[in-house]
């Protein structure tokens, strides 16, 4: 059955590997696609620049190309007070010229009505590459619940905005498959997927270093993952996204084969 699961490979799950390499392990590991980090998370830093390395962009599609690997989602916009749209427009092009239909935003304005003109802006802009923009909501951000995310697509008025549905974000930020349920399915863009114990971080500085080095694979822990994925169409995109700091010491096609094989086997678990 997880043949009809499109699988890509997530950044956090092999963090820190050059984009080429990336592509590599996403072949070697079986998967569809690979999502690549084009633009860092507020507040960190780019550990391998593309937009704007031509030489580099030209070396990546060349090997995805040879490889038969796509790309899926570009990582990751964040919507703050201070925005400017037009500094965003090479990230956008740069997603263009990798065939990506999807790129992650975040938001950490606190204003709804400044987040949704400047979301509509950039979607705008993405739209005319057929981009459409994901929202990926989190506990610590200005958009911290699945509500949160889909009151601002709706404010923003564009049909290329929807929701990146993260299963750790979603539990952590007291969500649950009866919050997708309530939710339009034509929202859920696509789904990560991971899983987590059921106590909640204590913190946000907690739930923050869970959700960056040490999220389980699918069936590890104790969300309710099955319940989840019957309310989701049976097509949707998957990205595997299950970084961990124990296993730190693995190559990264061994985290891209990891991930893989529990997704893999947690997926056949649904027909049975």
């Amino acid at each position: 059955m997880h043949q009809t699961y499109p699988l890509s490979l997530a950044y956090l799950t092999v963090f820190g590997c050059p984009p080429v390499e990336h592509v590599q392990a996403a072949a070697a590991a079986g998967y569809d696609a690979a999502g690549l980090r084009l633009i860092a998370p507020h507040g960190l830093e780019l550990a391998h620049p593309i937009v704007g390395d031509k030489a580099l962009t030209r070396q990546i599609k060349t090997v995805a190309a040879d490889l038969g690997v796509s790309f899926f989602d570009g990582e990751v916009f964040t919507l703050l007070p201070q925005t400017d749209v037009e500094a965003w427009l090479p990230v956008i092009e740069t997603a263009a010229e990798f065939g990506m239909p999807i790129m992650q935003i975040t938001s950490e304005d606190p204003e709804g009505s400044r987040a949704a003109d400047n979301l509509g802006q950039i979607a705008d802009a993405a739209a005319r590459h057929g981009i459409k923009m994901a929202i990926e909501f989190m506990r610590w951000r200005a958009a911290a619940t699945i509500e949160d995310a889909a009151a601002l697509a709706r404010a923003s008025g564009r049909d290329n905005v929807g929701i990146l549905l993260d299963t750790l974000h979603l539990s952590r930020s007291g969500g649950s498959p009866a919050s997708v349920a309530a939710l339009p399915r034509e929202l859920m863009l696509y789904l990560q997927l991971c899983d987590a114990p059921s106590a909640q971080p204590a913190s946000d500085a907690d739930a923050i270093a869970e959700a960056r080095g040490a999220r389980l694979l699918p069936a590890e822990g104790d969300l309710w993952l099955k319940e989840l994925m019957a309310q989701l169409p049976s097509d949707i995109w998957i990205s595997v996204e299950t970084p961990h700091e124990s296993v730190a010491g693995l190559s990264f096609t061994e985290k891209a084969k990891r991930g893989m094989q529990a997704t893999r086997a947690f997926l056949d678990s649904l027909a049975t």
